[in-house]
């Protein structure tokens, strides 16, 4: 099973302050939505001084935009880890990338949804965008590889792109809400996601050589007319 998604509020005492910025404010936008960010609320929960938060963030915005920022790059990185663990097959590192988009949002719920918040997604910095072309030029290229390994040749490779993150973005805000859990309940959260993962990249296809049967065919009915 997946690791509690439950939300703790710690005071912050020492170290670093940023980080405890970042994470409380991914928990209030779990908790209650990005409207409910502030600075002053921030250093409220974290019993510090007003003006502490304003050593790190200029503004709301700021921090916003660094919380997108951060949230982006723990999924990208749990994507390539996934996919570096996946071994050479072009397929399988697709699936893990998938796969691993999923447990990252139910083992950091906090930060998924504040990804996803349009809000904070649409902030516009420099940092961010560079860390968001990262993450989806991953994805593409993780398709245009497993496309090339055998992957649904026939298909537009934009179409792919956007059929897998419908898909794996689907499945991770269902697994990354408790409010889903009684729906979908009765089984492992774990087995169902990789089931879910499965109607985009099923795990048979992991090690499929490329096949030209169907291209084959097409190519004897054509002559044949």
């Amino acid at each position: 099973m997946y690791a509690s998604t439950t939300l703790v509020l710690m005071s912050y005492h020492h170290g670093n302050l940023r980080e405890a910025l970042l994470r409380r404010a991914a928990q209030v936008i779990a908790e209650g939505g990005v409207e409910a960010v502030s600075l002053r609320g921030l250093a409220r929960d974290l019993d510090v001084s007003h003006a502490a938060p304003r050593r790190h963030f200029a503004d709301r915005g700021a921090l916003l935009a660094a919380l997108a920022q951060e949230g982006f790059r723990r999924s990208l990185e749990a994507m390539e880890n996934g996919a570096r663990e996946a071994g050479d097959d072009p397929i399988a590192r697709y699936r893990a990338l998938g796969r691993s988009y999923v447990r990252f949002a139910c083992e950091d719920p906090a930060y998924f949804r504040a990804i996803n918040h349009p809000e904070v997604s649409n902030l516009a910095d420099d940092a961010l965008g560079e860390v968001k072309q990262r993450w989806f030029a991953a994805l593409r290229e993780g398709a245009e590889a497993a496309q090339q390994a055998g992957w649904h040749p026939e298909a537009d490779p934009r179409a792919l792109v956007a059929f897998s993150i419908a898909g794996a973005n689907g499945a991770a805000a269902l697994f990354a809400d408790e409010r889903w859990h009684d729906v979908v309940g009765g089984c492992d959260a774990e087995t169902l996601a990789d089931d879910v993962l499965d109607l985009i990249v099923h795990k048979s296809r992991t090690s499929a050589p490329r096949s030209t049967k169907k291209t084959t065919s097409r190519r004897k009915g054509r002559s044949a007319s």
